[in-house]
């Protein structure tokens, strides 16, 4: 079962409380347009950050609206999965972006951080508003980029910059705000950061050079909430209500091993079985084996390595747990291995494991079942003006 914040159900009850005109003298509306709902995604926000940190402007939104430092996010936890979950409230299963990178069988390759959201098997938000004549622009968020179709959103951007600032990456939603014209008003704008995600990564989420990470991000929220209540002044009502929402898509655990999937899977130097892995998930795809016979022999074989190690379990997909809804038939590989906490796979290893010290890292990392490991839950905070 999917269990999505309680924030992302709010949003989308927002949206559709109505639409009206804007007007176009650029003074604010003299008549109600609806409310407004500005959410942006802040990266690895685990949820006991908070308590590491100095972050006033995250503690007065949670002291005057409504917060959770239980998120729960999907499995795997990781970006693009998770991600996608919040704004279809569907699991792997049904949205079909099974990792950060997975092969895709009807593509016939392998995607890494896609960003076309034709690759989308759900609905998100963005099209729903859309339809239901609620104007949408969705900038960086994971898997909203080069929209195509008769409904797309109103503002989309054409690709992710990996270069771009946080600030810049968060001053397109407020650039599409400002600069939008027309007599339907954007009721729904949506961000993302990075933010905590890679220094978690880097660092560990429980180093000390985190505090200062989480007070930047505090202080990054600050400053685009600035910018968005002056926006309002200029295009909406007095009367009519924002509602600014900030959640993060999973937290993050220390690393302590670091092992490399084709030697624990026992395939070195084979060409005829894809490996994909993300965080400590690796899909395996036996597309290149054929007979059916031989590709049931390499499972079993493969199944037969990993089970000499404790700390990993090896899936054939049929036998995926429900509960994961990860049984993705297009995207899902025809075997699955998943690591305990503390444990993350890369092919870079030499032998079957190492340590984040003696390969330059990561020290931090996400990706884990979120019901064995709390690491992965993270802080979201749902704020509303004039009336908090």
């Amino acid at each position: 079962m999917i269990r999505l914040t309680l924030l992302a159900v709010a949003c989308a009850v927002a949206v559709i409380g109505g639409t009206g005109r804007a007007d176009a003298t650029g003074e604010p509306p003299r008549e109600r347009t609806g409310p407004v709902v500005v959410w942006i995604s802040i990266d690895g926000f685990r949820w006991d950050y908070l308590d590491k940190a100095e972050t006033p402007v995250l503690d007065r939104l949670r002291a005057e609206g409504a917060y959770t430092h239980a998120y729960v996010p999907v499995f795997p936890s990781l970006t693009f999965p998770a991600h996608v979950s919040q704004v279809t409230g569907t699991p792997v299963t049904q949205h079909g972006i099974a990792a950060n990178a997975f092969y895709c069988r009807d593509e016939g390759e392998v995607l890494a951080y896609p960003g076309p959201s034709r690759l989308l098997g759900a609905e998100p938000i963005w099209i729903t508003a859309e339809r239901q004549g609620v104007r949408a622009a969705v900038l960086d968020w994971p898997v909203s980029h080069s929209q195509e179709g008769g409904v797309t959103a109103s503002r989309f951007g054409s690709g992710y910059n990996p270069r771009m600032s946080d600030d810049a990456r968060l001053g397109q939603v407020l650039d599409a705000w400002r600069t939008h014209e027309g007599d339907e008003p954007l009721q729904l704008l949506m961000g993302y950061a990075v933010a905590t995600d890679s220094p978690g990564h880097r660092y560990g989420p429980d180093a000390p050079e985190m505090v200062g990470v989480i007070a930047d991000a505090d202080a990054l929220v600050g400053r685009f909430l600035d910018e968005v209540m002056k926006l309002r002044r200029e295009k909406m009502h007095p009367d009519d209500e924002l509602y600014f929402i900030m959640t993060t898509d999973h937290g993050m655990s220390k690393v302590e091993h670091i092992v490399n999937p084709n030697v624990l899977l026992g395939i070195e130097g084979r060409r005829d079985i894809r490996v994909v892995n993300s965080g400590n998930v690796a899909n395996i795809y036996l597309t290149g084996i054929e007979p059916q016979r031989e590709r049931r022999r390499a499972i079993e074989a493969m199944l037969a390595e990993v089970e000499k190690h404790p700390f990993a379990k090896a899936f054939r997909f049929e036998d995926l747990p429900e509960r994961l809804g990860y049984s993705h038939p297009g995207r899902v590989g025809d075997l699955v291995v998943i690591m305990d906490r503390g444990y993350t796979f890369s092919r870079r290893v030499e032998g079957l494991m190492s340590t984040p010290e003696e390969q330059g890292g990561p020290l931090g990392m996400h990706g884990y079942d979120p019901e064995t490991n709390p690491d992965m839950y993270g802080f979201s905070v749902i704020w509303r003006y004039p009336t908090p």
